[in-house]
């Protein structure tokens, strides 16, 4: 990063010294090539979010490029232009994974017998009744 600083301070450090040698009513050589460079790069930069919408197929590129067109002036419009542009279409997939259950095994069936007093259903190995305390035995 560094670099890259010192680079561009090296080169406007040598426009400014460069403008400074020429006189007042003409542009020196770098001074052409960045007014040219800038007439034609500028509307390139300017509709770089209709491009993006178009590299990526978007359904509403129209409503892009007359956002891009007509609000990219501001830095909003162009932002807004260039988010909506590189904006996925695709809904977001969710998959909903259930772990398998072991069977549950029916329930055994206990062998019943009915109380002699009471009729009430109750196990057969029972010795009393639960329902209404009698001895069985």
């Amino acid at each position: 990063m560094f670099v890259l600083r010192m680079i561009i301070l090296i080169a406007l450090t040598g426009y400014s010294y460069g403008m400074g040698q020429t006189p007042p009513n003409q542009l020196n050589e770098f001074g052409t090539f960045v007014s040219a460079s800038f007439f034609l790069l500028a509307p390139v930069l300017y509709f770089y979010p209709m491009y993006e919408a178009y590299i990526h197929k978007q359904p509403n590129f129209f409503s892009i490029f007359a956002l891009n067109l007509f609000l990219g002036w501001t830095l909003v419009g162009w932002v807004i232009a260039l988010v909506w542009a590189v904006k996925s279409q695709e809904p977001v997939k969710t998959v909903t994974v259930n772990a398998p259950t072991a069977p549950t095994p029916p329930p055994e069936q206990k062998k019943m017998k009915q109380c002699q007093y009471c009729a009430e259903d109750i196990l057969l190995a029972a010795r009393k009744c639960k329902h209404c305390g009698s001895d069985l035995s």
